[in-house]
């Protein structure tokens, strides 16, 4: 039998009970704050556009900038660590209107190492 009228609370359901459970992490996240460059090679000279650090891991970072990527586009990060930068090619993984997160790729030991001890002195957010 048809029914003439909708019950709201069928297709609702509990928003806290069936929200899906976000994937685990695989490192730990920090609060960096810091001015990034993001280069990207379209033909021969590589254009460079300017980003602000949201959160830093092991495995990546999240930044805010004007430029417009494509996720699954492979990037060139220039991230200002003291005492001396780093330079690391990344994929961005992820776009919410004005933030990209960009997972590393490519990382070597050394460069792992040095993520995770310069990671040591930022607040751990996540």
């Amino acid at each position: 039998m048809l029914r003439d009228t909708f019950d709201s609370r069928e297709s609702i359901g509990n928003p806290v009970k069936d929200a899906p459970v976000p994937p685990q992490r695989r490192f730990p996240r920090f609060q960096f704050h810091e001015n990034v460059r993001i280069g990207i090679t379209k033909g021969e000279e590589p254009t460079y556009f300017e980003a602000r650090g949201v959160d830093l891991a092991e495995g990546g970072l999240g930044v805010a900038t004007a430029a417009k990527l494509q996720v699954g586009d492979t990037v060139h990060l220039q991230i200002p660590f003291v005492p001396s930068p780093l330079h690391l090619p990344a994929r961005v993984c992820y776009q919410y209107g004005p933030e990209y997160g960009f997972e590393f790729v490519a990382l070597g030991i050394a460069e792992r190492e040095y993520i995770r001890e310069s990671c040591k002195s930022l607040m751990r957010i996540g």
